[in-house]
């Protein structure tokens, strides 16, 4: 029985390995990347710029290959190129989007946002409830920046789009508690104490920069027109003929 497409149960069944089984799934996708390389260097007798591995929701791997030109090459699970420009175009598209993601999520600006608001919540935050969403943001901005670091983000995974997009959805959520939790504090800050204010201010500005004002799921929305647009370029530039 599959679990459920529910946030929690869903997002650990799709939820990266740990342990040795994080290493095997390592090892095991750079060693078809190497062999996608080899494939893509024997089909266009030059060895290819960049590789992006891509996982549509219900299909096999498939390899987008960028060669000088610029020029592209799709490659199905066996290695060979794909003769369908529909198929190449969704491949195409969804590894566009994956690097707009990656762009989007920050890990780095994700970790400084968390520890924006632990040295918020270390001067005694009130009232309670904005206490508990700066507590919130934490938690779950982290747990957004352990998912950018993993190891398999390699893969452009449609399926991990939608699961980074719940977990951002919580960070965002926590986040507009939180304004709307301190809207008192700013009709008095004149009588809140210097470090406070900057606290506060801090926090906030570490917010802008992580993008968590705003939800995930929206600026990719905004994206998709593009790498359609970006796709439908990469198939016309495809080294081998497609139909």
């Amino acid at each position: 029985m599959t679990a459920p497409r529910v946030p929690d149960g869903w997002l650990a069944a799709a939820a990266d390995p740990e342990g040795d089984d994080l290493a095997g799934a390592t090892a095991a996708l750079v060693e078809r990347l190497a062999s996608a390389h080899a494939a893509a260097t024997a089909i266009a007798g030059a060895p290819p710029l960049g590789i992006r591995a891509v996982v549509l929701a219900a299909s096999e791997e498939h390899h987008i290959c960028a060669f000088d030109g610029p020029a592209f090459l799709c490659m199905g699970p066996d290695l060979r190129p794909v003769t369908s420009s529909h198929l190449m175009r969704r491949h195409a598209a969804a590894g566009l989007l994956w690097e707009q993601l990656e762009g989007l999520v920050d890990a780095t600006r994700l970790q400084d946002l968390a520890g924006a608001g632990g040295r918020l919540l270390a001067m005694g935050l009130e009232p309670a409830a904005a206490s508990d969403a700066v507590q919130d943001v934490v938690q779950h901005a982290l747990r957004v920046a352990a998912w950018r670091a993993g190891d398999l983000r390699a893969v452009a995974s449609m399926t991990q789009v939608d699961v980074v997009s719940t977990l951002q959805e919580r960070v965002h959520a926590a986040y507009v508690r939180f304004v709307a939790a301190t809207e008192p504090l700013v009709e008095r800050q004149d009588a809140l104490g210097a470090e406070l204010v900057a606290a506060l201010r801090g926090f906030e500005e570490a917010a802008a920069a992580a993008g968590v004002g705003e939800r995930l799921a929206d600026r990719i929305a905004r994206m998709l027109p593009a790498c359609d647009d970006g796709a439908g370029e990469m198939a016309a530039a495809h080294l081998t003929p497609l139909h």
